[in-house]
């Protein structure tokens, strides 16, 4: 399999720095781990976790972002195995697909996918959604699905940021992610599913449903995605819509970036001007 290379961390200035988060939940290192032990079978898992409707929603997700202009540059963010790409292809069959995810065995799954499916099309990088060298304004498109839930409030205001930095001018965002619904009943129910089906589903899977417990920690905690709808509305050039879905158990945010080229820099947000130098 090629190598897939590794991403040069970029660096804050130490007074700006994006202190590390005290709950251990949303530590990188743990994050990571956690995938690479969830990748052959995450697949199946996005299916139960969004109650079957993974594949519509992306196909939703998708018609977020305009099929128009040929070539488009799609930057897929936490990308896992792969499983936007068809979808992408779909909607913008002249896409240049980057995917970026941090776990091996994600990306070892994705490559077999890139290799077989779609004969080495996207070009695949191993990095950190939040530290990545993705250079500014040279995407058109931003996109990424179930791959929020796993931040805490701080990396979604730096994700947030870096979508804006690397989105030309016009550009455009779609992310989707499950979420708990406002209704108490539903979300009751939807919380019993997560907590009981989901790991034994995990222990027939995996003969071990320690992941999956973690993942209803992670569900749990992203609540109804107010924290991620707040991280985009708070950057400045980056316009915001909010979609729901069925009875609020996912949630897509989506928009695009304000602006023409002349006016790049001075549209960026101070938080995007420190992620640059």
């Amino acid at each position: 399999m090629p190598t897939i290379p590794a991403a040069s961390a970029v660096t804050l200035p130490a007074s700006d720095a994006v202190p590390c988060t005290p709950d251990p939940l949303y530590d990188p290192a743990g994050v990571r781990h956690l995938f690479d032990r969830m990748a052959r079978s995450y697949d199946r898992m996005n299916v139960m976790l969004s109650l079957g409707f993974s594949v519509l929603w992306r196909h939703r997700l998708l018609r977020l972002v305009p099929a128009t202009g040929s070539p488009r540059r799609v930057l897929d963010l936490m990308s896992g195995r792969g499983e936007t790409w068809a979808t992408i292809e779909r909607r913008l069959p002249q896409a240049q697909i980057t995917a970026l995810d941090f776990s091996d065995e994600m990306l070892a799954q994705a490559q077999r996918r890139n290799l077989g499916r779609f004969a080495g099309r996207v070009r695949l990088r191993q990095e950190d959604a939040l530290e990545q060298t993705t250079p500014s304004a040279s995407v058109d498109i931003a996109v990424s699905a179930y791959g929020l839930k796993t931040f805490d409030a701080r990396q979604l205001e730096r994700l947030a940021a870096e979508v804006a930095r690397t989105l030309r001018p016009g550009g455009s965002f779609a992310f989707l992610d499950v979420t708990e619904p406002a209704c108490g009943p539903l979300r009751v129910a939807y919380r019993s599913y997560l907590r009981w089906i989901v790991p034994l589903a995990g222990l027939l899977l995996l003969s071990d449903p320690t992941e999956y417990r973690m993942l209803h920690r992670y569900l749990t905690g992203f609540g109804d995605g107010s924290r991620a709808v707040a991280a985009f509305r708070a950057v400045p050039g980056l316009e915001v819509e909010v979609r729901r879905y069925f009875f609020g158990c996912a949630m897509s945010i989506s928009g695009r970036r304000l602006g023409t080229d002349a006016e790049e820099q001075d549209r960026l947000s101070p938080a995007v001007r420190i992620l640059e130098g």
